[in-house]
């Protein structure tokens, strides 16, 4: 409250007024500080959200270029994988058809080299037999072992013309098999039969790259 005193005369006295109290209400001023710091926070808390969306943007994107590279890698090694499948694919083929060539080629040479054996064998035979004493009937080859009967002039003849085939390199037994008399233009000779068991020489080196050549 203030209060104004008039002065006057000397001989008047001085006269006082009071004039009413000025009041100030600070409430506005305190809800606008209020709602100011309340907006800066949700402006604060809206930026926050707004950085974070666009992280988050990019590190989506950024995923997603890595995926994208990741597929674009995945496609390139499926497509070399069946480049590589038909290359495979071709070289068991080629492999298979180099088997089965092996395989007619090891059939050609056992059939070349039993046609060598087996002529191999008659001439042996053929020089073991003395044509003045022994005479061939039948002669049979089954695998390793040659059956041939015949006819000798006695048992004599026999044991020589057995002592002569295994004397052979290619023959390694040879076994007496059945033995009697027969008669042959009026004398009595020995018919017998042999087994005889085979079995192939080693070759020299230079048999084989002979026969390589040939």
């Amino acid at each position: 409250m203030f209060r104004v005193v008039c002065t006057g005369t000397q001989n008047q006295k001085p006269e006082t007024h009071t004039l009413p109290m000025i009041r100030i209400n600070l409430l506005p001023v305190r809800q606008m500080k209020k709602r100011l710091r309340t907006r800066n926070e949700v402006l604060a808390l809206i930026a926050s959200l707004v950085v974070l969306f666009v992280l988050l943007g990019m590190t989506a994107w950024g995923l997603n270029q890595q995926v994208d590279s990741l597929k674009q890698d995945v496609s390139k090694l499926k497509a070399e994988k069946a480049k590589y499948n038909a290359i495979i694919k071709e070289m068991k083929r080629l492999e298979a058809d180099k088997n089965k060539l092996t395989a007619k080629i090891d059939v050609i040479k056992q059939l070349k080299f039993k046609s060598q054996v087996t002529v191999h064998l008659l001439d042996e035979i053929a020089s073991a037999t003395p044509p003045d004493s022994i005479w061939l009937q039948s002669l049979k080859q089954s695998g390793t072992s040659v059956a041939l009967t015949a006819i000798a002039l006695d048992n004599t003849r026999i044991a020589n013309y057995m002592d002569s085939l295994t004397a052979s390199p290619y023959f390694a037994d040879a076994r007496l098999g059945n033995s009697s008399l027969t008669d042959v233009a009026g004398q009595k000779l020995k018919k017998f039969s042999l087994n005889l068991q085979v079995q192939i020489p080693k070759r020299s080196p230079s048999d084989s790259n002979q026969g390589t050549s040939k």
